[in-house]
This record gives C-alpha cells, structure tokens and sequence, in this order.
C-alpha cells in the first residue's frame, strides 16, 4: 500500500515540472510573437454546364374538363418527346384551374387550365431543337436558362475557397518579409462564399403553330464566377 502511494506522487512530481515548462514555453511565444489579421479572396470560373427551358401550357375553353383535357394532353406529348432525346430530364409542375365569369353575359364563364414543365440537359445541341418542337406545338417558352449544375458548383467553390486561401498566405509572407519577420504558423482560420451567380435567363416569344419552318431558338453560355473569401489570424516572430 505504502509503495503505491509513493509511485502516484513519484508521477505527480515528473508531471508539474512538465506542465511549467509547457506554459514557460506557451508565454515565450507569446511574448515573441506579432499576430497579423488578414483577409483574401478567391475566384474560380466556368462556362455553366446546364440549360434549362421553362414552358407553360395552357388551354381555356367553356368547360373545366375540356381545358384539363386540351393541357394534359399537350403535357403528355411533350413528356413523350423529351424521353426519346437521351440526357434530357423533366419536371412538370403548377397545375392551375380556374373560372372566368363574364359579368355581361349571365351564366356566361370561361375556364382555364394551366401548367408549367422545365425541360433540364447538359447538352444544348439536342435540347434546343426539342424546345423549337414543343413550341410549334403550342407550348409558350417562357425562358431559356444557363446554370450551373450541383456538381460543377461545388467543384468552383473549392478551388474558390483554394486560391483564397492561397491569396492569405502570399499576403503573409510578403508582409512578414516586410517586418523583417517570418511565418510561424497561421493561429486561425475561416472560409465563406458568396451566392453563386444567377441563372443567365434569356426571355423567348410564343411561336405561333403556322411556323413550323422557323428556326429553334438560341442561347449563348456565358462564364460564371463563383467568389470566396478568407480570413486568419497568422503568427509572426522574428
């Protein structure tokens, strides 16, 4: 029992002496040290990867189930159309009926049916022709729209996040130089975006069913620029 308690205070006096040290060290680094707060950004950049046309269908005619019937008719035909190009996705969505009373005429009303579809592909070349289609079928292209997918967001916001990271250590190198000091290590660190770019939107016009010779309608890619900053606490000593 006696040599038990002997090898407990034997540790308890190896362990103080250490733990003195560790804090003498800790206070001659600290009084040694210039902590500097900087801040950098970073950028990355990429042709969006993703288009996207936005269409409303819509029918009106004296009674709900004919205006449903003339809608659901035009959703489905599309749906068929888009499965046969490979690459391209859809979402059909918003599905709106609704009565129109005259107040002229007694007992007079009109009803419409309405919904919207989003055609999605990576590749323009096959979803631009498909959208001239659906619009000689009498489909209204509300936009065209150019984004980027999840996947390629998330690619530019790390080499965002990267070169910021890069910009915070030459600006603490250049300025430790300039101090007559080096880096030590950098104490802190923290990293943010900004929103990412808007979708390039691109406005388009009914096309009237007569013009099946027209051309399909066109839109431009344009770069987009995702931006991160940096923030650190960094470490100077002579």
């Amino acid at each position: 029992m006696k040599r038990h308690v002997m090898l407990v205070a034997l540790a308890a006096t190896m362990i103080v002496p250490a733990t003195i040290t560790q804090a003498a060290e800790t206070s001659a680094e600290n009084q040694n040290t210039t902590r500097l707060i900087l801040s950098g950004s970073g950028t990355a950049q990429a042709q969006p990867d993703q288009l996207k046309a936005h269409f409303r269908i819509e029918s009106r005619n004296s009674t709900a189930a004919a205006a449903q019937k003339a809608v659901n008719t035009l959703v489905h035909d599309a749906i068929e159309q888009a499965k046969k190009n490979k690459g391209i996705t859809y979402t059909v969505q918003n599905y709106d009926v609704s009565e129109w009373r005259d107040d002229k005429i007694k007992n007079k009303s009109t009803w419409s049916a309405s919904q919207t579809l989003t055609l999605v592909s990576a590749d323009s070349e096959a979803l631009l022709p498909l959208t001239g289609q659906l619009q000689s079928n009498g489909l209204l292209l509300e936009g065209l729209e150019w984004s980027l997918s999840p996947e390629k967001q998330n690619t530019l916001l790390l080499e965002a996040k990267k070169n910021a990271v890069t910009d915070l250590q030459k600006q603490s190198d250049t300025l430790a130089q300039a101090l007559k000091m080096h880096v030590v290590r950098f104490e802190r660190i923290s990293l943010s975006d900004t929103p990412f770019p808007r979708p390039l939107i691109m406005a388009a016009m009914a096309r009237s069913k007569m013009a099946e010779d027209a051309p399909a309608p066109s839109a431009t890619a344009e770069t987009q620029t995702v931006h991160a900053t940096a923030s650190a606490t960094v470490l100077l000593a002579p």
